[in-house]
């Protein structure tokens, strides 16, 4: 449950639908349990209107970060915690199947780390995808790891670079475009329950030579944290795409189409 909250009048609406939810939840008999209910507010500013809600008589926490369907949300919006948490347990993964894979082939390894590692640092990055420096390194620190775990190459003047070249990696951060480029599609394309209208505005301009109509107004950000979040920087990245891409997904293999379901259109997507 969320409400912008602007006033005093705004948290008063709140603590009614809280109070509507546990009529709800008395009606139906399904009570919340409480200790696991909690506050948290999103905002970057330093005053904020401080109120207590309570939820059946019960007084409601306010915390700073919360796990929720599988990301660690933070109240200043940032997602380093996140990182932390999904690195971390993508290198305990990793040495799992380091200490239990020897002598196992090296397309067992591969696909080890594919199934098993791979997927924790991926999950749902187009939300969380990082733009400071030493977040980007901390991730793909762990698809290093790999790459030396999957071709058992330990020593120290082995080059990692030449590794990920040989085994044909694209960086995460790469794929992490990708995954944006193709969440982009399908909100474009209404595949998701996204309605593209309240996020993205058609260009109707035709000043440059590079105009198509599958173009979007960038969207103006005053801060870092929001210019860098999903809309402004995937906004970016798709009208820098070449309209052919973009005007005939289907003959061009765009991932999100029904010729494609994986990364098969990568190679187009990530020309420029």
């Amino acid at each position: 449950m969320y409400r912008p909250i602007t006033n005093i009048h705004d948290c008063n609406m709140f603590q009614q639908d809280l109070d509507r939810l546990h009529q709800w939840s008395t009606t139906w008999q399904m009570q919340f349990n409480t200790d696991k209910c909690h506050v948290m507010r999103f905002t970057l500013r330093r005053n904020n209107i401080l109120t207590e809600y309570h939820l059946g008589g019960s007084h409601l926490t306010t915390v700073s970060e919360h796990p929720y369907l599988g990301l660690t949300l933070s109240s200043n919006l940032s997602y380093q915690t996140h990182i932390t948490n999904v690195t971390r347990k993508a290198n305990r993964i990793l040495g799992l199947l380091r200490r239990n894979l020897r002598g196992c082939s090296q397309k067992i390894r591969q696909q080890a780390y594919i199934s098993l590692v791979r997927p924790h640092l991926e999950y749902s990055s187009a939300v969380w995808s990082p733009y400071i420096k030493k977040d980007v390194t901390r991730i793909e620190m762990v698809q290093r790891r790999a790459a030396r775990f999957t071709l058992e190459r330990y020593q120290r003047r082995d080059s990692v670079s030449a590794m990920l070249e040989d085994l044909q990696w694209d960086t995460l951060e790469k794929r992490r475009q990708a995954a944006s480029l193709i969440l982009m599609y399908k909100i474009r394309s209404q595949l998701v329950a996204i309605n593209p209208e309240h996020y993205l505005t058609p260009m109707s301009t035709t000043y440059t030579r590079y105009f198509h109509p599958n173009k979007f107004l960038i969207i103006p950000a005053r801060i870092q944290l929001y210019q860098n979040s999903y809309f402004p920087r995937t906004v970016i990245w798709w009208n820098a795409l070449p309209a052919s891409i973009l005007t005939n997904p289907l003959s061009r293999g765009l991932p999100g189409s029904s010729n494609s379901q994986h990364l098969s259109g990568l190679p187009f997507l990530l020309a420029r």
